[in-house]
């Protein structure tokens, strides 16, 4: 049994069970779930050592799941803090919020070479899963990104990702909570498509290294690690929005964006009231109602990344026992590098389009220029070994020298023209044309459990 409460992430409680020699031949079994406020999950699985009596590693796993991702609440997860009122200065209708309710299996085999370290695998899931958006950046997202490829919205039911994954593995490393030597490697591999039973269609290579060496001194180690990866869609298809990269955390809001959508906003009086218009209802009673007109407009959304880097460095220094001390350089970017791969389906465009021909919309989102820079972090970091969980409890100070603090500007869709009045212009600017201040803070203190890498 497990549980927990959290300001940040809730609260929720959970059971497992498994054993590592069922029914007494070396297999392992294993059942969890959990009941939260964010994730509500119940998983079964298998693993067979030594498949038909070779150094084959297989097994499978079933799960059933429901997520309530809160863009706001997932990175102060994942940073340790409440950046609530970070995300807050882009507005909570920009927020990517929505509900995922999703069930499927997944399947591997891997094998140990002979005489080596290297092992290649093979992988398998299938998964289909129902979104409910929250927020309206969420719903026009999701509605009318093109990756299902059909004519008008998506349907946000019933998307199914059925996906295989090569990947190949060595490793020498010394000791998996703390070596002092050795290296790794990952590759792998993921594809997803219409030809293998699924409608979404993605490719998707990931680079894992990892490297520890001895310091300058006894009770010295450096380590170093690397990860990189990158989603593209293919076949007309562009990579769900679900599937994107949010690496979490205040420096890691990798990059704006707006698409094109039409928007509905007040129609005002010369003498900026409101303008309302008598309607009679069915029952002969009679109430106005505020006059409103539809206009294109860019919706910002933040989109998540498409390309993602991250590159962490570490120079571990023993104290004494369980204590060590941690000079430590974090650096990462999350791009949206590939433009094509943030567009509307046919269909909305030229529905909007032909609605606002003056708008001159184009398929593809307008990115926020200077948003996407690297950002780093240098600090000291404090670790203690903790026995129970074998994992250190880590306390750190970082500084960020490279952060983004900008003003966020939607392109103008709208010109005095389409307006009665200058009261109504203006007001339509105020709510959809207006800069958004944005500042990432200079420096961290946080605490966690678990490492880097």
């Amino acid at each position: 049994m497990n549980g927990g409460v959290s300001g940040i992430a809730g609260t929720f409680i959970g059971a497992s069970y498994s054993t590592n020699n069922f029914l007494g031949l070396g297999e392992t079994l294993s059942l969890s779930s959990q009941l939260g406020t964010i994730q509500r999950t119940v998983q079964f699985g298998f693993t067979e050592p030594y498949l038909f009596g070779r150094a084959i590693q297989s097994g499978f796993t079933v799960y059933l799941t429901r997520f309530n991702f809160n863009q706001a609440q997932e990175a102060s997860i994942l940073s340790g803090e409440d950046l609530t009122g970070l995300y807050n200065q882009l507005g909570s209708a920009n927020l990517l919020n929505y509900v995922s309710n999703g069930y499927g299996f997944t399947t591997f085999l891997s094998y140990q070479l002979k005489r080596s370290f290297s092992r290649v695998g093979l992988a398998y899931g299938y998964d289909i899963s129902n979104i409910r958006t929250l927020t309206t950046a969420a719903t026009t997202y999701f509605d009318f990104l093109d990756f299902q490829g059909v004519g008008g919205p998506n349907s946000l039911s019933g998307i199914r990702t059925s996906k295989i994954t090569p990947s190949y593995s060595y490793n020498t490393v010394n000791h998996p909570i703390e070596p002092t030597g050795g290296k790794s490697i990952f590759f792998s591999l993921g594809f997803a498509g219409t030809a293998l039973g699924g409608n979404v269609n993605t490719l998707e290579p990931q680079l894992d290294l990892k490297y520890f060496h001895r310091g300058f001194r006894n009770g010295h180690v450096v380590g170093m690690h690397f990860l990189g990866k990158v989603l593209t869609g293919y076949g007309g298809k562009v990579a769900p929005p679900f599937a994107r990269y949010y690496m979490g955390g205040e420096n890691d809001v990798r990059g704006f964006a707006f698409i094109p959508s039409d928007q509905s906003v007040p129609v005002l009086n010369a003498n900026g009231t409101n303008r309302l218009q008598r309607v009679v209802n069915s029952d002969g009673s009679v109430s106005f109602n505020q006059v409103t007109q539809t206009i294109p407009a860019y919706r910002l959304v933040l989109p998540g990344g498409d390309t993602m880097g991250v590159f962490n460095f570490e120079y571990r220094i023993k104290i004494f026992g369980p204590v060590a001390l941690a000079p430590f350089v974090d650096v990462g970017i999350n791009k949206l590098s590939l433009a094509n791969q943030l567009k509307l389906n046919p269909g909305r465009l030229e529905q909007l389009n032909g609605e606002f021909p003056q708008a001159g919309f184009t398929p593809q989102g307008y990115i926020v220029p200077g948003t996407q820079v690297p950002r780093m972090s240098t600090g000291l970091e404090l670790q203690v070994l903790m026995p129970v969980v074998n994992a250190p409890f880590r306390v750190y100070w970082a500084y960020n020298p490279y952060r983004v603090e900008t003003t966020v500007t939607p392109p103008l869709a709208v010109d005095r023209s389409m307006f009665p009045n200058d009261a109504t212009y203006n007001a339509a600017l105020a709510l959809y044309g207006t800069s958004i201040p944005y500042s990432e803070r200079p420096n961290t203190f946080r605490f966690t459990i678990g490492r880097t890498f």
